[in-house]
């Protein structure tokens, strides 16, 4: 597993959307960034994971995050919850989180027990806590924006 997966996954996992327009009056929000990771984890079997999070940026530079991971295996989908806090600060067309904590648990009744050691593999492979990453901005609307991470990955981000 490369070491960029696992600082991408959690950047996403935890913060989803986390960048903001332009403007001071603008920094606060609610921002979502869906997006699919193709991840290594089990043995060598490689697992899509679909993120959805929403995070709600606060003025003073703080951060909470809640969302889901639906990771497929074969055909049977699983649900992990997310949830995540932290501190977010942006600087220019960079924006950059430390993410303080992050619980994954199972998300719906089905395959409880699964999900729970699921939630502890994936848990396993992220970076340890606190983590900061920076993310630069590319395009940028009120409404949408455009992110780039350290390895070049982008994805879009929209206002709630």
């Amino acid at each position: 597993m490369k070491g960029s997966w696992r600082s991408r996954a959690l950047l996403l996992l935890v913060a989803g959307g986390f960048a903001i327009e332009a403007g001071s009056s603008g920094l606060a929000g609610s921002w979502s960034c869906p997006t699919t990771l193709q991840v290594a984890a089990v043995g060598q079997t490689e697992l899509t994971v679909e993120v959805n999070t929403r995070a709600a940026l606060s003025p003073e530079g703080r951060y909470e995050s809640e969302g889901d991971a639906i990771v497929r295996l074969g055909r049977w989908p699983l649900t992990l919850d997310a949830t995540s806090h932290g501190q977010w600060v942006r600087e220019q067309q960079d924006v950059t989180i430390t993410v303080e904590a992050l619980e994954l648990s199972p998300g719906s009744s089905f395959g409880v027990e699964v999900q729970r050691q699921l939630a502890q593999q994936l848990a396993s492979l992220l970076p340890e806590l606190p983590h900061t990453q920076t993310t630069r901005i590319l395009s940028e609307t009120p409404r949408q924006l455009v992110l780039e991470g350290a390895s070049g990955e982008r994805y879009t981000c929209s206002r709630l």
